[in-house]
């Protein structure tokens, strides 16, 4: 069958799934359980896609009109039972953007497998860590002011999360026992860390894409070597817990993110650059420069910020690779940059258009350096 059969068959299934949620959300269903109803049976269907499309343009254009569909009905109060959960979430616009980047990846490493595990921690684990947080998560965390998760939802999470890549990558894939276990742990670590503090819905595109990176860079995996990942993913956040938490000015769910991320920006780019990220984290915990917000509990969790001021220095982490040693200007200017748009409350804290200043900038920077450093 062609893609262009394959891709009518899709669309059919998944306006079906939207007919359905919409008829259970009138029998009294919660849109809370509508919403995961269509985010498990679609996921499901596009798992197959390595294995029935041949072309990424397909997916692509799938992956388009999935958006667009999700875009308009949000803006113009259609499909409740999907967008109308009570918390702020454009995850169903992250998901077909995952889909498509994850699908694309996985054809250029040659590794439908991949692509595989990644829909279905994003289907499975999510959905279940939902489903359990809410009807027996009695134990909750603070994520950001108006944003909270439960412990039992997390626990969920990560073990659902391990199993689905362990067990795939032990009986589909070439990888071995030992190995597959620990990629499995490495993995469910980092993607429950960013399911624990993703906001409004984020979480459907950085734990796919967060799991299709660290597979594509474990295809011939050592024990040595994975075990080396995770004793310093542990050493990052344990160093960042106890030599940051202390001072109170970033709470444990912005903390954690940091070492998350700098353990990131050290496996991609090397000691350097994760000396200078936690020399600024340091600053920020300690004193007033950047973090200074009138309200104590927005102080203690300052995720949103973390997140804005480090996005550009993870994708210049992540262009390291091709772009060499200059990469470190920009890393440098991006966070410098973003923390005086924080500091002083530019663009009357739309921190949207803060991002894209500093995006700007850091191409600058990027472009002079080459010239004439």
């Amino acid at each position: 069958m062609t893609d262009i059969i394959w891709a009518s068959i899709i669309s059919i299934i998944f306006l079906s799934l939207f007919v359905i949620a919409e008829f259970l959300r009138k029998k009294g269903a919660k849109a809370e359980t509508t919403r995961k109803f269509v985010h498990f049976g679609g996921a499901f269907v596009t798992i197959f896609f390595p294995f029935i499309l041949t072309s990424h343009w397909t997916v692509l254009a799938l992956a388009i009109g999935f958006a667009a569909i999700m875009f308009i009905t949000k803006k113009i109060g259609w499909l409740q039972s999907v967008h109308g959960v009570e918390r702020k979430s454009d995850g169903a616009i992250y998901h077909p953007i995952a889909i498509y980047t994850c699908f694309l990846y996985s054809q250029i490493i040659n590794q439908p497998m991949f692509y595989v595990i990644s829909i279905l921690i994003l289907a499975i684990s999510d959905a279940l860590a939902a489903l359990v947080g809410k009807s027996y998560g009695a134990n909750e965390y603070l994520v950001e002011v108006g944003t909270r998760k439960t412990i039992e939802g997390s626990v969920t999470f990560f073990l659902t999360s391990f199993l689905i890549v362990h067990l795939i990558l032990l009986l589909a894939t070439q990888i071995g026992r030992v190995e597959s276990v620990l990629i499995a742990l490495l993995i469910s670590i980092i993607v429950t860390i960013f399911e624990g503090v993703s906001l409004k819905g984020a979480d459907n595109l950085f734990i796919p894409l967060g799991t299709m990176f660290i597979l594509s860079k474990n295809i011939s995996p050592t024990i040595e070597g994975i075990s080396f990942q995770i004793l310093a993913l542990i050493g990052f956040l344990v160093g960042y817990l106890v030599l940051l938490l202390p001072y109170k000015r970033i709470g444990f769910s912005g903390v954690t993110l940091l070492g998350l991320i700098n353990y990131i920006i050290w496996a991609l780019l090397g000691n350097i650059y994760a000396i200078i990220l936690f020399a600024f984290s340091f600053i920020c915990a300690k004193t007033d420069w950047i973090l200074n917000y009138d309200c104590e509990e927005a102080d203690a969790y300052r995720v949103r910020p973390i997140f804005y001021i480090l996005t550009i220095p993870v994708i210049c982490a992540f262009l390291g690779k091709f772009i060499g040693q200059n990469i470190i200007y920009p890393f440098i200017t991006s966070i410098i940059c973003e923390g005086i748009i924080i500091k002083t409350k530019l663009f009357n804290q739309d921190l949207n258009k803060g991002l894209w200043f500093t995006s700007i900038i850091s191409a600058l920077v990027l472009g002079v350096s080459y010239v004439f450093i």
